[in-house]
């Protein structure tokens, strides 16, 4: 064999060798001291705590900061696996190590104490094992950053629950808002920097014992005579603190019962102090955040729809309305009938704007009632601004038309009566229309004179048929307003007959005004016509809404509603 084919196989021999002395090298070395970081960077805000996690294989130590740092902390490290310590920033000043550092075994600090809390810098991290380095890292502490505030507000029944106020609960419930209506919770939101470790929830009043943090809520307008109110936040004030440390969090959820109103809105600041007396972060007080409240009294406005409810229109009634009553409050709209089984509550939730809105449906039996509707709720007193007066009309109609004498230009209806107002149509036994008395207001009427628009030539009998207005706009149409019917659609029209005979010398008798306008009364009236006269009465029933508005009819209940009398075939004749 040539030299030069000899040559790649001593290579490969040469290579076999140093890698089989290598790879025992490689397990000697992985058998060593271990440590390590779970974070090769670990970052903290100054004030707030930091955890170090250490992974280690022996005991060792760690090292935080040295000598050049001004500071250089030491934490035993015993046994095996991993050890969390836990670093207080903010009382990094104690004299004892052990005062503000958990985790591990002894802590010592080997340089001097420190007069303020440690200062923001990136501090060197080590673990050294039998006095050699085995993991290396940096701490982080970075300055405080500006606390911030935002107001919110929350409806009264925040606190109802069973658990109470929470940071799960607190942002589902509150509204970004200044205006808070008294009796709601204003929510004061900090976005807090470096304050986790100084805060005491139970103590935000300032001082030693609050460690120098103080939330106020201070009057912006001071009348003459008068001293500026200030009120701490404590929860004989009303306060409760609520903390969510975990994203940074603190809410000051203050219940506004008892804070002074005068006239309608009183402005209020809301500070966040840290008194540099009693709080190592500051040299002199310093307002860290504010923000503003502007109380006011729990008002509300509603609009209802339909506030009278006509027989031929659905039996529902929207009621709309705006309140400064705190998002997500539920209040309640009520309707009671005065001396009858009838309460009707429907829950109604007021919305992010302020508004709210609800459809509330009657049952046909309700036709015929009135009665008051109004908003209740259960931390306000709300009646007074909300009450109103709902109507479910129904449709009664009676009517008397006697044998007369005309000169042809008109007929004299002797008495008429309409729940709803309508009008008196008068036509011809071929059903030719004659003429339609003036719009004639709910109520009795008595002597309805119903003017021709064209001579009757000739004596015969004449139908007066009851009308609604049911476009309501006092003007007769056809189309748009059918008779008034006895028993829903498929009731008798309303109507009756009379002999007319042409007299040319007759006089138009003087007709007697409406003796009531009034649903209520028109129909009481229509009883007493009822009684009075000798056309047939029904017993009343309850009605149900006309599917549309064309000349078909109305619904119509039977009760106290004169049915037309055919007393020759012109009625028959008009039902086929």
């Amino acid at each position: 064999m040539s030299y030069a084919v000899r040559i790649p196989s001593l290579l490969v021999a040469v290579m076999v060798l140093v890698a089989s002395f290598w790879v025992p090298v490689s397990v000697v070395a992985a058998d060593g001291p271990s440590a390590s970081f779970e974070k090769d960077v670990t970052t903290v805000t100054r004030g707030d705590e930091v955890e170090i996690q250490v992974s280690h294989s022996e005991s060792g130590t760690l090292h935080i900061g040295g000598d050049d740092y001004g500071y250089h902390l030491t934490v035993e490290l015993t046994g095996s696996g991993t050890t969390t310590v836990t670093i207080d920033t903010y009382n990094s000043t104690a004299n004892n190590a052990s005062d503000y550092i958990s985790g591990g075994g002894a802590k010592n600090l080997t340089t001097a104490s420190l007069d303020e809390p440690i200062e923001p810098s990136t501090y060197l991290m080590n673990v050294t094992i039998g006095g050699v380095e085995r993991a290396i890292g940096q701490l982080k502490v970075t300055p405080r950053g500006n606390t911030s505030a935002e107001t919110h507000v929350a409806p009264a029944s925040l606190n109802d629950s069973d658990d109470g106020i929470s940071a799960d609960s607190l942002p589902g419930s509150m509204t970004k808002r200044q205006m808070v209506a008294k009796g709601d919770y204003a929510v004061i939101k900090l976005n807090e920097s470096g304050l986790e470790s100084a805060l005491k929830p139970d103590d935000i009043s300032g001082g030693p014992t609050a460690n120098g943090i103080k939330v106020s809520m201070n009057q912006l307008e001071v009348r003459p005579n008068h001293e500026q109110e200030t009120f701490l936040a404590t929860p004989e004030n009303g306060a409760t603190v609520v903390e969510d440390l975990e994203n940074d969090l603190i809410y000051v959820v203050w219940d506004t019962s008892d804070l002074p109103l005068e006239g309608d809105t009183e402005e209020y600041e809301v500070t966040v102090t840290l008194e540099g007396e009693n709080n190592s972060l500051v040299e002199e007080d310093t307002i860290t955040a504010r923000s503003r409240v502007e109380l006011v009294e729990p008002t509300i406005s509603i609009d209802v729809h339909n506030e009278t409810t006509y027989p031929w229109e659905a039996l529902q009634v929207n009621v709309t309305g705006e309140t400064t009553i705190a998002p997500n409050s539920v209040l309640e709209v009520r309707a009671r009938a005065p001396g009858q089984p009838f309460l009707k509550l429907v829950p109604v939730t007021v919305s992010k704007n302020g508004t709210l809105s609800k459809n509330l449906t009657f049952a046909p039996e309700d036709r015929g009632l009135s009665f008051p509707l109004w908003i209740r709720g259960d931390y306000y007193d709300l009646r007074d601004q909300t009450e109103t007066k709902l109507e479910l009309l129904e449709s009664d109609a009676g009517m008397r038309f006697v044998d007369q004498e005309t000169d042809g230009t008109y007929v004299t209806v002797s008495e008429v009566t309409l729940s709803v107002g309508g009008f008196v149509r008068v036509e011809t036994a071929d059903e030719e229309p004659l003429g339609t008395s003036a719009y004639l207001p709910p109520g009795t009427h008595e002597n309805v004179i119903v003017e021709f628009d064209r001579r009757q030539l000739a004596d015969g009998e004449l139908l007066a048929v009851a009308h609604t207005d049911q476009n309501r706009d006092e003007n007769f149409s056809v189309s748009d307003d059918p008779p008034y019917r006895t028993n829903g659609t498929n009731g008798s029209i309303v109507a009756d007959d009379a002999m007319v005979r042409l007299e040319p010398d007759a006089k138009t008798p003087t007709p007697n005004p409406t003796t009531a306008t009034s649903t209520e009364e028109a129909a009481e009236q229509v009883t007493a016509t009822a009684t009075a006269t000798p056309y047939p009465v029904t017993e009343r029933t309850p009605l149900e809404p006309s599917g549309s508005a064309t000349n078909t009819g109305i619904p119509l209940s039977p009760g106290l509603v004169v049915v037309a009398l055919v007393v020759t075939g012109l009625l028959a004749r008009r039902r086929q």
